[in-house]
């Protein structure tokens, strides 16, 4: 699969569809670049300039991949680029070995692209930069944490062990809906004003706003000062959609920087983004967060109810056969309760199976790309018949109490 088409079909990960902006190309891609010293091509840092839209850029990064009309490049804050070789103006391998940025390095350079106002609160795996209050930074980067620690200690349990993220990971927390939208748009992710949150897998970034300041939120005699009041805010019933979001959003950073999922590979959506659904929503009156990671999500189950009255025998082999129903915004809400509703059965009735999918889909290649029969197969593989399992799980999901 080319790189330009595979950041066309994945950049982007929030709760619809989104189309970035990269173009397409179908030359083939090599996994092993070019190695012309005694050290691997990839630990070493390239150099590159290239010319896009008229702007002359340089970027310097590992060698991630190579092909004879494209390369792409990692910069040493996990950020991605794809560049057309007919694009390169000079490209230079250096003598330098590839190392990740530390916090510091990654927060002076975000100061510097960020908006005046905006500052930095580090932890033990975060890097936010915020332009709201430091209290409100301080409980995002809370959560996240919550989040970190609760994701690595549920799949540890499971078998599956994960690593450190390798780049500091970086939030992007703006003071409104407006300033977002408008990051967003600088950054070619086209959202709807109804989206609070995304991940970028191009620049490794979550990006948010400050959810305290959202009309459905707020009520007369509201504060916003301390901790405990944010808390309080956002765990109100109009916000548990909003904060859930969020979550859903850094799930897809910490599984693709801890290796549960490799960026760049051919990783079904119905499992990358059902699995995150499983972790969307916190306890926030719990200093841990995350006492009910696997609970029935009441509004998924909802859709999920809707869909069972018409379901066909079909409907789930497509599902795991192509990604095209989360990419369609006429089906997306169906594909996101369904692909929960399947991922939540798995994990609870088919337990092993589901930890040896998972590290079966860590060690696909990047920019590898499964047809449906392949897809199909894999999951037979780790499951077994899909029909007999389809009949198991529709009787299962429909125990569950409303």
């Amino acid at each position: 699969m080319s790189i330009r088409s595979f950041f066309t079909l994945t950049t982007w990960f929030v709760v619809a569809s989104v189309v970035p902006v990269f173009g397409q190309s179908t030359a083939p891609v090599a996994e092993k670049p070019p190695n012309t010293s005694n050290r691997e091509s990839s630990e070493l840092v390239h150099e590159v300039v290239f010319v896009r839209n008229g702007s002359r850029r340089k970027v310097a990064g590992r060698l991630l991949l190579e092909s004879r009309d494209q390369l792409v490049l990692q910069t040493d804050d996990g950020a991605i680029y794809a560049i057309d070789q007919g694009e390169i103006q000079n490209h230079l391998q250096t003598d330098q070995i590839f190392r990740p940025a530390t916090p510091e390095e990654i927060a002076e350079r975000l100061l510097a692209e960020m908006p005046s106002g905006f500052r930095i609160h580090t932890t033990s795996h975060y890097v936010v930069c915020y332009g709201t209050s430091r209290t409100y930074a301080q409980w995002t980067s809370s959560l996240l944490e919550r989040l970190h620690r609760a994701f690595t200690r549920y799949w540890s349990r499971r078998g599956f062990q994960l690593h450190e993220p390798e780049f500091p990971l970086v939030a992007l927390v703006f003071p409104d809906q407006k300033s977002y939208l408008r990051s967003a748009q600088e950054q070619g992710a086209q959202i709807s004003s109804a989206v609070v949150g995304f991940y970028s897998l191009q620049s490794n970034r979550v990006n948010m706003y400050d959810l305290t300041g959202v009309e459905a939120v707020r009520s007369p005699g509201n504060r916003r000062g301390s901790l405990k009041e944010i808390s309080q805010m956002l765990s109100v019933p109009a916000a548990v959609p909003l904060v859930s979001t969020i979550v859903h959003e850094a799930t897809h950073q910490i599984a693709f920087n801890c290796g549960l999922q490799t960026r760049l590979s051919d990783i079904p959506l119905w499992l990358c983004e059902g699995m995150a659904i499983v972790f969307e929503a916190p306890d926030l009156s719990s200093t841990k967060g995350w006492r009910g990671i696997g609970k029935v999500n009441h509004p998924r189950l909802k859709i999920f109810r809707k869909n069972q009255k018409s379901w066909r025998t079909a409907r789930l082999k497509s599902m795991l056969a192509s990604d095209r129903p989360f990419r369609d915004s006429r089906t997306a809400a169906n594909a996101y309760a369904d692909a929960w509703a399947l991922n939540y059965y798995l994990i609870k009735y088919h337990p092993k199976e589901y930890t040896a999918y998972l590290k079966m889909l860590a060690q696909k290649p990047r920019l590898g790309k499964d047809g449906p029969e392949r897809r199909l197969e894999e999951f037979h593989d780790s499951f077994g018949d899909v029909r007999k399992l389809e009949r198991d799980f529709l009787k299962q999901m429909a125990k569950i109490k409303s």
